[in-house]
C-alpha cells in the first residue's frame, strides 16, 4: 500500500486515539506505515488498531497514560520492538475541563497540565535519542488556538497548551541539526468526541452553531482536516519547515 504524501519513515507512534490522533492513525495506514495507537483508555486504542485493519495497515495498540514517564519509556520500547524505529510521533493526548480560575483545585490544575504538556515532553524525551541516533525524524504536537488567544474558563488548558507551542519552538531548534522537525497545529472548533462534550440533539447543535458564529469559513473542522496537515508535517513537502505553529481554525487566527 502507497500513499501520496511521500512518507520514507519506519513507523509512527500517536498518543491519544479517540479523534484527531485516530484521524491520524488512519491517514498513516494510507500511507503504508505501521503506527502505535495509545490512550489512556485501552478500548480506544482498540478500536482504532481495528478500524486501521480495515484499511489494510498495521496498528499496535497500547495502553498509556502519558503522565507516567516509566510507562511511557516501557511502552515506547515495546513500540519500537515490535513495529521498528519510530521516525514520526504524533502527540494529540488530553482531557477537557471547563471552569473559572476562582473555582479551579490544585488537581485541576496539575492534571490539565500533566496531561497535555508534561506528557508531551516525556514522550519527547523518551523518543528523540533514537531519532538524533538516526539522524531523522518528525514531531508534532497538538496545541490549541487558546494557547495564543486565551480563553476564559480554561485557564489551565490555555496555559497548558502555550506551554507545548513553547516546547515545540525551542525544541526544534535543538533538533534542527540532527535533522529532526518539531512543529505544532492549533487547532480551531474541531469536531472530536472531546469537544461535543457529551452534548447531543439539540445542545450540541447550539453549541456547533455558536462555536462556527466568529469563525470566517463559518464551519466547525473536521478531525480529517487536522490529520491532512499533520502529513504534511510530516512528510518530506514540508522539508524546510521547522518550529512552527499551523493554526487550523477556518481563519479564526490569523498569524504575521
Amino acid at each position: 500500500m502507497a500513499g501520496s504524501w511521500g512518507l520514507d519513515g519506519e513507523a509512527a507512534f500517536i498518543t491519544g486515539v479517540g479523534g484527531m490522533g485516530r484521524a491520524g492513525a488512519l491517514a498513516f495506514a494510507e500511507e503504508g506505515i505501521p503506527v502505535a495507537v495509545t490512550d489512556v483508555n485501552l478500548s480506544i486504542a482498540e478500536t482504532t488498531a481495528a478500524l486501521v485493519a480495515e484499511k489494510g495497515g498495521k496498528a499496535l495498540p497500547m495502553q498509556l497514560d502519558v503522565r507516567d514517564s516509566a510507562q511511557v519509556q516501557e511502552v515506547m520500547a515495546k513500540a519500537t520492538a515490535e513495529l521498528g524505529p519510530l521516525d514520526y510521533l504524533f502527540n494529540t493526548a488530553g482531557i477537557g475541563h471547563y471552569g473559572p480560575l476562582v473555582e479551579m483545585s490544585n488537581e485541576d490544575w496539575s492534571r490539565m497540565v500533566e496531561v497535555c504538556l508534561t506528557g508531551t515532553f516525556y514522550t519527547c524525551r523518551t523518543l528523540l535519542p533514537a531519532m538524533i541516533a538516526r539522524g531523522r525524524g518528525a514531531i508534532v504536537n497538538i496545541s490549541s488556538m487558546f494557547g495564543q488567544t486565551g480563553q476564559a474558563n480554561m485557564v489551565h488548558y490555555s496555559a497548558a497548551k502555550a506551554g507545548v507551542m513553547g516546547l515545540t519552538k525551542a525544541l526544534a531548534r535543538e533538533m534542527a541539526e540532527h535533522g529532526i522537525r518539531v512543529n505544532s497545529i492549533a487547532p480551531g472548533p474541531i469536531d472530536t468526541p472531546l469537544w461535543r462534550r457529551g452534548l447531543e440533539g439539540k445542545d450540541l447543535d447550539n453549541l456547533i452553531e455558536e462555536r462556527r458564529q466568529p469563525v470566517p469559513m463559518k464551519r466547525v473542522g473536521h478531525i480529517s482536516e487536522i490529520a491532512d496537515a499533520m502529513m504534511y508535517l510530516m512528510s518530506p513537502t514540508s522539508s524546510y519547515v521547522t518550529g512552527q505553529i499551523l493554526h487550523v481554525g477556518g481563519g479564526e487566527v490569523t498569524v504575521t
